[in-house]
């Protein structure tokens, strides 16, 4: 008997990401700096802490740190400021 024919496409290959580019949550960026989750934000108010991104609009949408912002900030001392 010959194997049969599998007519099922293989997937789609994963996407890669680079680590550095890892969204991190708030809650993570406090427990890797050990800042106050209140910290963070008062940084973030006066463009002291890490650089962020919103995903979305308004006060209630969801703020991340991508890991490299977070290391750089940490390293250099660097600051961003409040838009």
């Amino acid at each position: 008997m010959s194997p049969r024919l599998s007519l099922t496409p293989a997937p789609p290959p994963a996407l890669s990401v680079d680590p550095a580019d890892e969204l991190l949550t708030p809650a993570q960026v406090s427990a890797w700096t050990k800042l106050s989750l209140k910290a963070l934000a008062n940084a973030r108010s006066r463009g002291a802490g890490p650089a962020y991104v919103k995903l979305g609009h308004g006060t209630s949408a969801p703020v991340r740190y991508r890991r490299r912002d977070v290391d750089a900030w940490i390293t250099t001392g660097c600051s961003r400021s409040a838009a």
